[in-house]
């Protein structure tokens, strides 16, 4: 039963009514494809006109304008250091006969390295600056000094020595406490007594074109027993 199938046997169509719909998928698929090349050509042309509206542009370094060379400022006015040499020289050494020795140059007054014909220095001082004596114009001056105690074993043993002490003077006349040193004493019972009286002793502070300075100071001190001359 059913030995033959009803679709085994499809009806053909005739060539005139295929072939107007293949002519119509051809000519759409050419418009598609022109459009689409057209399409990409613009996108070319785009890119090639922003790539050459890019330019690259080199800046030239500038090179700095040379210095004039400054002249060096005068010498202030003060004083040069002599410094004794480490090795003796066995031969005499080279005199230069336009070299000129002023005496006025190692007076000790004034501005270190500085020379007597030099310039007048002005202006404020340096308050935390650390002078010598040797450089200020007024030296501290002893106002008051307690005598230090005299160790009762030296004393009763008749002993006698020296300390010779270093401290800062400060701008109110008085020894900083931690500046304080023993430079050298004859006996290590006197350093005591003698670093307590410069604790309470008290100096007019030395002085730098009129401005109070602190300044470094070296005082012997003398343990004598009394009524002994």
């Amino acid at each position: 039963m059913f030995d033959v199938l009803i679709e085994s046997r499809p009806k053909r169509q005739g060539i005139g009514k295929t072939l107007p719909s293949s002519i119509f998928s051809i000519v759409t698929h050419g418009v598609l494809i022109y459009a689409a090349v057209m399409a990409t050509m613009k996108s070319d042309d785009v890119v090639q006109e922003t790539v050459a509206d890019t330019q690259m542009v080199f800046l030239e370094e500038q090179e700095p304008e040379p210095e004039e060379p400054q002249a060096p400022p005068p010498p202030p006015k003060g004083f040069q250091t002599l410094m004794a040499p480490v090795e003796i020289p066995t031969s005499i050494p080279p005199i230069d006969l336009n070299e000129r020795f002023d005496p006025r140059d190692f007076s000790g007054v004034g501005v270190e390295l500085g020379v007597a014909t030099g310039v007048e220095v002005t202006g404020p001082v340096d308050l935390t600056q650390v002078f010598i004596e040797a450089v200020v114009d007024e030296p501290p001056e002893r106002i008051s000094f307690p005598a230090p105690e005299y160790p009762r074993i030296l004393l009763e043993a008749g002993v006698e020595g020296t300390v010779v002490l270093e401290a800062i003077i400060d701008t109110t006349g008085h020894a900083e406490p931690a500046s304080i040193k023993v430079v050298s004493s004859t006996n290590r019972a006197f350093e005591a007594p003698a670093k307590e009286a410069m604790r309470k002793a008290l100096f007019r502070p030395g002085r730098v074109r009129g401005q109070p300075v602190r300044v470094l100071v070296q005082m012997p001190l003398r343990f004598v027993i009394p009524g002994r001359q």
